[in-house]
């Protein structure tokens, strides 16, 4: 029977990575201050929250076997999660007062996701569908950012630049691809059985449950 992740199993998974992606920075000589602040950047932009789409990686893989995972199928599930909740730091960039800074800070927390994929799945077999699907979603949500920031910007409201193409443009872009259907084609290539029509057929499903979500 498959078996539901709990936040507290996921986030134990964090250290570990974290470490990774410390030991990287640190092989390039970086200054103590500079990797304090790359360490307290990850740690608070990527805990602490929900963690509900990365999560959704172990759940998934997991519902597809129809059984609980091992520990290092969990593992790998969840550094996928986790590499997901970074992809929605870079993009949701929490930490206050630090000011320009933060765009570098950005930078480096999207290319912890690449740093992490290199380290654990570059001889799996479906690495570069992985890496492929990261980019892909990635500009999909820059792209409903984009919409969303022309059609809404923080200090103009203007109902005139609104449209409901606009709003479902936004919602399924920014949203509902990271939020919904990158889980599962994650969990599918993780198990090498992703195929084009079962990921269509994924996305057929959630990109319209990610559309409901926000309404």
């Amino acid at each position: 029977m498959a078996k539901q992740t709990t936040l507290q199993e996921f986030e134990s998974v964090f250290p570990k990575l974290e470490k990774v992606l410390l030991e990287h920075a640190e092989q390039y000589k970086l200054p103590k201050q500079a990797l304090d602040w790359y360490k307290q950047s990850l740690e608070v932009n990527a805990v602490g929250g929900k963690c509900n789409r990365g999560m959704s990686v172990p759940d998934s893989v997991s519902l597809l076997l129809g059984r609980a995972l091992t520990e290092d199928e969990y593992f790998q599930a969840a550094t996928l999660g986790w590499i997901t909740e970074l992809l929605q730091a870079f993009f949701l960039y929490r930490q206050e007062g630090v000011g320009m800074i933060a765009i570098n800070d950005a930078f480096m927390l999207e290319s912890a996701i690449y740093t992490l994929l290199k380290k654990f799945f570059r001889t799996h077999p479906r690495y570069v569908d992985l890496l492929e699907l990261f980019h892909e979603v990635t500009y999909q949500t820059e792209i409903g950012q984009l919409c969303d920031l022309l059609t809404a910007p923080e200090d103009v409201v203007n109902l005139d630049n609104f449209s409901m193409e606009k709003y479902r443009f936004i919602v399924i872009y920014k949203t509902a691809y990271y939020s919904f259907y990158l889980p599962v084609a994650l969990a599918l290539y993780m198990l090498d059985i992703a195929t084009p029509e079962n990921l269509k057929q994924a996305e057929d499903i959630l990109i319209p449950l990610g559309e409901y979500f926000q309404i």
